[in-house]
């Protein structure tokens, strides 16, 4: 790859996590007014958002903070949210926390009844 594509993507990604850091801003601080529970000490696993419900758009924060963090920049996230979507416990927040989310979005949407740690320790075995 020449050096000038390198610089466009690099300079794409950037801005577009600049993007992000806005939008996902707008949405924690929208949450944050909303939640009965934002800082409680029950936390739900998965649910960054915190709106009680383990949704989509708790994976696209998840995704958000990734990208932030994998291009140097500060978290876009509460101490309480970044344990919310550290999902699989592995002190990372990343893409496969997002999956996790999604995979467990997906089994609630079709009428099971797991809780996302079950939903991981019956895919994993752990």
């Amino acid at each position: 790859m020449n050096r000038l594509l390198r610089k466009i993507i690099i300079i794409s990604a950037a801005v577009f996590c600049a993007g992000v850091s806005d939008t996902a801003a707008r949405i924690i601080n929208g949450f944050a007014e909303k939640s009965t529970y934002f800082g409680a000490e029950e936390l739900i696993l998965g649910d960054v958002s915190p709106d009680g419900v383990i949704n989509s758009s708790d994976a696209s924060l998840i995704l958000a903070e990734y990208s932030m963090i994998s291009v140097g920049k500060e978290s876009i996230l509460t101490k309480e949210q970044a344990k919310a979507a550290d999902v699989n416990r592995d002190g990372q927040i990343d893409s496969t926390d997002a999956s996790w989310v999604l995979a467990h979005y997906s089994a609630i949407s079709t009428g099971k009844d797991i809780t996302i740690e079950e939903l991981i320790g019956e895919i994993t075995g752990r």
